[in-house]
């Protein structure tokens, strides 16, 4: 019964594009295949119906087929890549401003020196602070430009998509996570460093920021299991 399965899924894919990822879609789909047959003669069927339970079960794989020749199932439009490059490229500009904006507050207050009734550090940390609120959202928003996935049926090839969707929109947030550390960590090397001088000990600032990355990371991970 294992080679019936193998040679039906031959059959299938034998017009599938030769590439590695069309393999282990081949690889995956026989395994769960043969998981689910087991799982049906351990229910009591029969081996010729649990047989046509599984082939049933695996769905028209010949949509896949142009899927399995590019990077990804999770393609945005010609406008929304566009609209995603302008969004990240305005967001990291955004957070190269407050950068800016920090850096000029402190070497401002350098200059005047003496006893003075504003902080020009503090007032531009808060600058600073207010203008990476709309780089952030921008970068969100970005992340979650990916549309929704709808499983049209229940058959392994749906299954597949659903994943596989899944797995790049989780891509799609943790880079954005990631742009949005590096961003800030980058930024607070150069301030910090320029305002203190000791760039013998603010390289340490990247450590905390890849610290700072794993945390993230790891609750972001958490919480889609949850």
């Amino acid at each position: 019964m294992n080679e019936r399965v193998k040679k039906y899924l031959d059959e299938l894919f034998e017009d599938a594009p030769k590439t590695r990822k069309a393999m282990e879609l081949k690889e995956e789909m026989l395994q769960n295949s043969m998981e689910k047959y087991q799982d049906l003669l351990s229910d009591g069927w029969t081996e010729e119906d649990a047989y046509k339970n599984v082939i049933g079960s695996i769905g028209d794989v010949t949509e896949l087929f142009e899927d399995l020749e590019e990077k990804n199932l999770l393609n945005l439009s010609e406008a929304d890549r566009k609209k995603k490059a302008i969004l990240t490229s305005v967001a990291v500009g955004l957070y190269i401003l407050a950068g800016v904006v920090l850096l000029a507050s402190t070497l401002i207050g350098d200059v005047l020196g003496g006893p003075r009734s504003l902080d020009y550090d503090t007032l531009g940390l808060v600058l600073a602070a207010a203008v990476c609120i709309a780089p952030t959202c921008m970068l969100v928003y970005a992340a979650n430009m990916y549309p929704n996935y709808r499983k049209k049926k229940e058959d392994l090839v749906e299954d597949y998509k659903e994943a596989k969707h899944a797995s790049n929109r989780d891509k799609a947030v943790r880079s954005s996570i990631s742009t949005i550390i590096w961003t800030v960590v980058v930024i607070l090397y150069f301030v910090f460093s320029f305002s203190s001088g000791a760039w013998h000990i603010s390289w340490v600032i990247f450590l905390m920021g890849g610290c700072v990355e794993a945390i993230c990371s790891l609750i972001y991970s958490l919480r889609q299991k949850n």
